[in-house]
């Protein structure tokens, strides 16, 4: 894999939950960006809750195009939402939703360097847009240039209002990127760390983590050609703001842990196709300024099997 496909499979693989599709379009340069298209819905079995039991889903859907890209500069607008819902609703709460539209422009200014920029608004609520303290803002800038011939270095600027921790305020970070063959690839940075490991013919190992909200990790088995089997971890949150709260600071956080098995395979050089079944456990709801491991007055909700399907598309 070229320095250019790794940048591109790194930033969409990434879980960053404010602007994967504007990294992905930003590290790539312009002349090469494509049309992105990604389906993602994961749906739970029937589990406790306090009032009774329920199922719950959670359905992404992104979109990114480049409205405009020459040999130097581009422009990528991109649309994103999330569904998260419950059956049957629990204390009239049924639905939460994130939904986001993105402006983003790349500049090259050499075939090794680049910087990009893109901003984000959207809402995050039970009730998206029906006031002002339920919609989200995110702006992102960063430049990337060479170390050697075997890494780069990406220094940024970050600003969201739904962050896990440390809310409303812009954050420096830097990753460096280094890949010494086709078989080892990482990123280390702050406060995250990638890793691609293809450690033998069929093995490849993966892990990222976002400490100390996120951690995903699989290991996958090459079958032939056309299918890949993979086992992992996922420990991840989502977060919203609910409508009429008391505390503006305030977000509803859902936390969760999920063991898994998975298959991937290309349906055709440009579309890609996973479906994966798990265990969900270690689940609950809870209400706070910042993610915390001990949150106060959680709401448990019981461990669910789960299926899921994914979709990728770029054009």
């Amino acid at each position: 894999m070229n320095k250019v496909g790794f940048f591109f499979v790194f930033s969409l693989w990434l879980p960053l939950t404010a602007n994967a599709f504007e990294l992905a379009a930003g590290l790539t340069p312009p002349k090469q960006q494509k049309i992105l298209i990604n389906y993602s819905g994961l749906f739970h079995d029937k589990s406790d809750f306090p009032q009774e039991r329920a199922s719950t889903s959670y359905q992404t859907a992104d979109f990114s195009i480049p409205v405009y890209k020459s040999e130097v500069d581009s422009v990528t607008v991109s649309l994103s939402g999330t569904q998260f819902s419950v059956r049957p609703a629990q204390n009239n709460f049924s639905e939460l939703y994130d939904l986001k539209l993105g402006l983003g422009y790349t500049k090259a200014l050499d075939e090794q360097r680049l910087w990009s920029a893109s901003a984000r608004y959207g809402s995050a609520s039970d009730k998206p847009f029906e006031a002002a303290n339920v919609t989200t803002l995110g702006m992102t800038a960063f430049y990337s240039f060479p170390s050697d011939e075997t890494s780069r270095w990406l220094l940024l600027v970050d600003y969201s209002n739904n962050r896990p921790i440390l809310n409303n305020i812009p954050l420096p970070g830097f990753a460096y990127f280094y890949y010494p063959s086709k078989e080892f690839r990482a990123v280390f940075g702050a406060p995250f760390a990638s890793i691609n490991w293809n450690f033998s013919e069929k093995w490849v190992l993966d892990l990222f983590a976002l400490v100390p909200w996120i951690l995903k990790s699989s290991l996958s088995y090459k079958l032939n050609e056309y299918a890949r089997v993979y086992s992992g971890i996922d420990f991840s949150q989502v977060t919203y703001y609910l409508y009429g709260r008391q505390n503006e600071k305030d977000r509803l956080f859902y936390d969760e842990k999920k063991i898994f098995l998975g298959l991937k395979t290309p349906l055709s050089k440009n579309i890609f196709a996973e479906i994966e079944a798990g265990h969900a456990f270690d689940r609950s709801f809870f209400i706070s300024e910042n993610y915390t491991t001990n949150p106060d007055a959680p709401v448990d909700i019981g461990n669910a099997y789960y299926g899921k399907l994914s979709v990728k598309m770029f054009f």
